[in-house]
């Protein structure tokens, strides 16, 4: 999968947590919704670091 459509599925993502974030309708749906966005918060901030990673190889490999 590509950089840029990867990050339109992690933002998908998390616009679908946030919205359950909003309609729970207690502490534990709150919590669990809160931790899927945390999911993909750190699915995102690793594929934005590895593509940094690559990034800086390319140019350090001229």
């Amino acid at each position: 999968m590509a950089f840029k459509e990867e990050l339109d599925s992690l933002l998908k993502d998390l616009a679908e947590e946030s919205e359950n974030f909003k309609a729970a309708e207690n502490k534990e749906e709150e919590v669990e919704a809160l931790k899927d966005m945390l999911d993909v918060f750190m699915r995102g901030t690793q594929s934005v670091r590895e593509h940094i990673d690559r990034y800086n190889e390319r140019r350090w490999d001229r």
